[in-house]
């Protein structure tokens, strides 16, 4: 996919930004995105590529700028005296320590990116996989047909008997 804005080289940023449930997506050659995307205001390492690290400071930096919040005083790591705008410039921290130093200032910067600051799971509520669905919708007996071939597999003799017992009084009814 080419540039939005240049039309020229491959896209290789693809920057999509939802404000107020307005979807606005964005597709840029590393030059144009260094030059004319308010976000992505980073520096580039050896003048080819933007660095995540640099990209990630400039996205949360904008953010910042965005909610005109108050300044909250950044601090060195109490543990390997990394600076937040060193973090930032690098994308990884210095130690374990880092998470509890900058914890304030990284939940309020993701609460923004994110609509909340704590994971809640990579599928969305009411997600059933294909296999539990399968699973769910096999009757009772087929269920107790699979845990009886299953315990003979394990040879667990006394455990098929009992459910090869519950299956003959399902039949029954």
């Amino acid at each position: 996919m080419l540039c939005d804005i240049c039309g020229k080289k491959e896209a290789k940023i693809y920057y999509t930004e939802i404000i107020n449930g307005k979807k606005t997506e964005q597709h840029l050659c590393s030059e144009c995105a260094a030059k004319n995307s308010s976000f992505l205001n980073f520096p580039q390492g050896d003048g080819s590529d933007p660095t995540l690290g640099g990209m990630l400071f400039g996205l949360l930096d904008s953010i910042g700028k965005q909610q005109n919040e108050e300044e909250i005083p950044i601090t060195k790591c109490k543990s390997c005296g990394l600076s937040y705008e060193e973090f930032l410039k690098q994308g990884k921290f210095g130690c374990a320590d880092c998470y509890s130093s900058f914890g304030k200032v990284l939940n309020k910067n993701f609460r923004s990116i994110h609509g909340a600051d704590t994971h809640t799971g990579k599928r969305p509520k009411g997600y059933e996989s294909e296999m539990n669905r399968l699973i769910n919708e096999l009757s009772e007996e087929d269920k107790l047909t699979i845990q009886l071939q299953q315990a003979i597999e394990q040879e667990e003799y006394e455990e098929a008997a009992r459910i090869r017992d519950r299956i003959r009084e399902l039949r029954k009814v």
